[in-house]
């Protein structure tokens, strides 16, 4: 039947009408607008295909290994993170052990006014996190404070293996009076009793410590 669409889209271009395509064809003008309409609806198919083909699809994950901590509240904090097949995989290989098997954990840390190593935090504190979650809201820590949090999972030997690490936040200030709760570390740098101030407030916390994986 191809051929006979064919011929009816060319005698159209022509300007041929359905009965008068229908006399040339030998055929009646119920079939020769069937067949068009028929025509036209595949082509608006096609179309429909390319298109969808142009469009780029939205990747559900874009293996990459990071994890973003937002400052929610003097006492709250919102971390989110991605973590890549091939980090999970290597992860498996080395504790021999399946991914959905493995205890996952956050591990926040108090970092404030310090060049965080991963080991010399004031403080920390662990929480346990769920299979298949990748966010998490932080509660009861303390304003105007500096933290750092790792994504990991604890070994069988019950020890914290670190597999991302965040960007550095400082909660908000709860109160006026803790404005310039760091300007004695300022004043030491300026006077030149140190090499380098402890702390900046007006510093960016993040490039401070974007370096620190």
């Amino acid at each position: 039947m191809k051929w006979l669409i064919e011929q009816i889209v060319a005698l159209r271009e022509q300007g041929y009408s359905f009965r008068k395509i229908a006399d040339e064809l030998n055929t009646t003008v119920g079939k020769v607008q069937y067949r068009y309409q028929k025509h036209l609806q595949q082509q608006e198919e096609d179309k429909e295909i390319e298109q969808m083909d142009i469009v780029p699809k939205i990747p559900s994950s874009y293996e990459r290994d990071e994890v973003t901590l937002l400052p929610q509240s003097p006492t709250t904090i919102f971390a989110f993170w991605e973590m890549s097949l091939t980090l999970r995989q290597m992860t498996e290989h080395q504790t021999r052990t399946p991914w959905h098997e493995l205890l996952k954990k956050i591990r926040v840390y108090d970092c404030t006014m310090i060049d965080f190593n991963g080991h010399n935090a004031h403080k920390f504190f662990d929480i346990s996190i769920p299979e298949m979650t990748n966010n998490w809201i932080v509660h009861n820590l303390e304003p105007n404070r500096t933290y750092i949090v790792d994504i990991g999972i604890e070994t069988k030997q019950r020890s914290f293996l670190t597999l991302l690490r965040s960007n550095a936040i400082d909660t908000p200030r709860s109160e006026e009076g803790m404005t310039g709760l760091h300007i004695e570390a300022v004043n030491q740098w300026k006077s030149g009793n140190l090499h380098e101030p402890d702390w900046l407030e007006h510093f960016s916390t993040y490039s401070y410590y974007e370096k620190v994986k």
